[in-house]
C-alpha cells in the first residue's frame, strides 16, 4: 500500500468515526428535546388545570355575588314601589281637598 492510500483510508475512517458520533449525538439530543417538551407539556397542562380552577372559583364568587346584588335591588325596587304608592296617594289627597276648596 502506498502513503497516499493509507492517508486516504485514515482520512475516510477518520470521517466515518466523526459522522457516526454526529449521529450519535443529534440523536441523544433529538431524544433530550423529546423529553424536555414531554415534560414542559406536562407542566403546561398542570398549569392550565389549575388557572381553571381557580378562574371557575373566582366565577363563582362572582355569581354568588351577582345573585345577592340582584336580591337587593329587587328588595329596593319594592321599597321605591312602595314609595310612590304613598307619594301619590299623598298628592291624590290634597287634589281632593283644593277642589272641594275651590267648588266653595
Amino acid at each position: 500500500m502506498t502513503p497516499e492510500l493509507i492517508g486516504i483510508l485514515a482520512v475516510g475512517a477518520t470521517l466515518t468515526g466523526v459522522g457516526a458520533t454526529m449521529i450519535g449525538l443529534l440523536l441523544t439530543f433529538r431524544r433530550e428535546a423529546r423529553a424536555d417538551m414531554q415534560a414542559l407539556r406536562a407542566e403546561f397542562r398542570a398549569d392550565s388545570q389549575r388557572l381553571r380552577a381557580e378562574l371557575n372559583a373566582g366565577l363563582a364568587g362572582v355569581r354568588k355575588d351577582v345573585q345577592a346584588l340582584t336580591k337587593r335591588v329587587s328588595r329596593l325596587d319594592e321599597r321605591v314601589s312602595r314609595l310612590e304608592c304613598v307619594i301619590q296617594g299623598l298628592f291624590a289627597g290634597r287634589r281632593d281637598r283644593d277642589r272641594h276648596h275651590d267648588a266653595a
